[in-house]
């Protein structure tokens, strides 16, 4: 309750005038709401004592971590390479052996035996078995024959005269150059291969001697006779 201060009468505080002398009360002054400042900055959260020592940790120790994490690359890398399947041409070579004779070469695997043993005919002749007991043998001789051809058939004419039977004859390329094969069945039921390239009168022969086809024709000797090379 508030009282009139014309008249002393008692009002209701929400009253507007005295209700005994007619006093208008002044209008209550209202304070205006607090409201929160959206642009006040918010307080920064400070980063735990755990987290400022990983960063510095990790900050100290950059060049160690780049050179580990180079290693392991290197290392996954030489195992992806390295894997079955992945085989490149340097691998397929590992075991091989290389024989030269002058201008000529050939690869032939680390597990062949080499053989001490001559040729009459073809001295210098260099012999070697595989695992399956087929002879290769490799010389190399000079001719006056005017092509490859022509030496081809003189040797097939001096197989026929001794019972042989002729099974392949064909043109084949080695080193960028034609070759022949020719296999003949001999007349004691072995068979011999005769694998030749000519290059400035010079006839250099592979000799295989085994005792079916697929002796004389199996994948060691065709890789083998495949790496011949003329210098």
């Amino acid at each position: 309750m508030k009282k009139c201060p014309e008249c002393g009468n008692p009002s209701y505080d929400g009253a507007p005038v005295c209700g005994n002398c007619g006093y208008k009360f002044p209008k209550p002054k209202v304070a205006p709401a607090k409201r929160e400042d959206i642009f006040k900055e918010k307080p920064k959260t400070k980063k735990s004592s755990n987290d400022e020592s990983v960063i510095k940790i990790i900050n100290e120790n950059k060049v160690i971590i780049g050179t580990i994490l180079i290693i392991t690359i290197i290392v996954i890398l030489g195992i992806v390479l390295t894997a079955p399947g992945n085989n490149n041409s340097s691998s397929k070579n590992n075991g091989l052996k290389e024989y030269t004779a002058g201008d000529f070469s050939f690869k032939y695997p680390g597990k062949w035996e080499e053989l001490n043993l001559t040729d009459q005919e073809n001295s210098g002749a260099k012999f070697f078995k595989n695992e399956n007991n087929t002879n290769i043998e490799f010389y190399q001789t000079s001719s006056d024959s005017p092509s490859l051809k022509a030496i081809t058939q003189e040797r097939i004419s001096y197989a026929q005269g001794n019972n042989g039977y002729v099974e392949l004859v064909e043109t084949i390329t080695l080193d960028g150059r034609n070759s022949s094969n020719v296999i003949i069945e001999n007349s004691d039921g072995n068979y011999t291969r005769f694998v030749s390239m000519f290059s400035d009168k010079q006839v250099y022969t592979f000799k295989i001697t085994g005792d079916s086809i697929n002796s004389v024709t199996s994948p060691d000797v065709t890789d083998m006779i495949n790496s011949a090379d003329i210098a």
